[in-house]
């Protein structure tokens, strides 16, 4: 059980963010369900999770920065712009 601060904010509580492997900083997101609220983790993206996009392709140190902003560009388009 918890309880809503008059900002809004909820403590979920340390078995649920164990579980779930939450820390803080993490993205959550919100759905509703009928009457019910579904809390779940948004999972990070890894620079790691890139490496297939420039597979076959020849990028040399000059051209990273560029690539980089290609992509970052591409996922923005994809998902979009969001605050936090």
């Amino acid at each position: 059980m918890s309880t809503i601060t008059k900002k809004g904010q909820v403590t979920i509580p340390k078995p649920f963010r164990e579980t779930l492997h939450i820390k803080e900083g993490d993205s959550l997101v919100f759905e509703m369900k009928d009457d019910m609220l579904i809390l779940k983790k948004k999972e990070r993206k890894s620079i790691l999770s890139l490496g297939g996009i420039a597979k076959g392709r020849k990028v040399g140190f000059g051209d990273e920065r560029e690539f980089a902003k290609k992509v970052v560009a591409k996922m923005i388009a994809k998902e979009g712009l969001k605050g936090g």
